[in-house]
C-alpha cells in the first residue's frame, strides 16, 4: 500500500507551533499565494486588461469587484490560483525534504 502524500501541516510540523505561530505562518502563506497568483494573473493579461486592472486597483475596489473582473476578463483565472498553490506546496515540501510523489 502506497504511503499517502505528506500534508503541509506534517511537512512544516505545524503541530509543534503555538497557535499564534501557526496563525502567523498561515497568514504569511496566504500572502504568498495572493502575491504569486496576482503575478501569474497579470502575466496572463493582454495590455488592455492590464491597464483596466490597474485602474480597478487604484480605485480601491473591494475583493468582490476584483474577483468579478478576473473571472470575466482573465480566462482560466481559477487555474492560476490552483497552480500557485501547487507550486508553493511543491516548493515547501522540497525544502522540508518531504515528497509529494
Amino acid at each position: 500500500m502506497k504511503t499517502p502524500h505528506p500534508t503541509l501541516i506534517e511537512a512544516l510540523d505545524l503541530a509543534s507551533l503555538t497557535p499564534e505561530e501557526q496563525e502567523e505562518l498561515l497568514l504569511d502563506l496566504n500572502e504568498l499565494v495572493y502575491k504569486g497568483t496576482l503575478m501569474r494573473l497579470v502575466g496572463m493579461m493582454d495590455d488592455k486588461t492590464k491597464t483596466d486592472f490597474e485602474k480597478l486597483l487604484e480605485s480601491e475596489a473591494d475583493e468582490e469587484e476584483i474577483e468579478d473582473f478576473l473571472e470575466k476578463r482573465v480566462p482560466e483565472s481559477g487555474k492560476a490560483v490552483e497552480d500557485t498553490i501547487q507550486e508553493l506546496r511543491d516548493d515547501m515540501l522540497a525544502v522540508t525534504g518531504a515528497s509529494s510523489d
